[in-house]
């Protein structure tokens, strides 16, 4: 079996809310309330989900096992209050923020 694509949409009425789809557009598996609360779901990634994929914020199998049993997933980043502390720091002092995520 090949590897299962993932469509990414995020949340024009939550910032840092991301919804996973295991079909494009397959927004019946997404009960309404969900929907209601995500708001307008944007399309903004497309991927194929594979052992050498290397997700942030969810493992692989958390994220296969939610496709296959619910055809989605709902990801919520919360801001690390501290982190935003530290940046608001960084930015009085004149210094740049601290990335979350480096690229590599």
């Amino acid at each position: 079996m090949g590897d299962q694509l993932v469509f990414v949409y995020k949340s024009l009425k939550k910032n840092n809310m991301f919804l996973y789809l295991a079909r494009k557009d397959a927004f019946a598996d997404v009960p309404s309330g969900l929907l209601d609360a995500f708001g307008a779901p944007k399309f903004v990634l497309m991927f194929a989900l594979s052992k050498k994929c290397t997700l942030v914020k969810v493992t692989h199998e958390e994220l296969s096992k939610a496709l296959t049993e619910k055809g989605y997933f709902l990801r919520i980043d919360i801001e690390d209050e501290e982190e935003n502390l530290l940046n608001q720091e960084r930015k009085r002092l004149g210094l740049p923020p601290l990335e979350k995520f480096p690229m590599k």
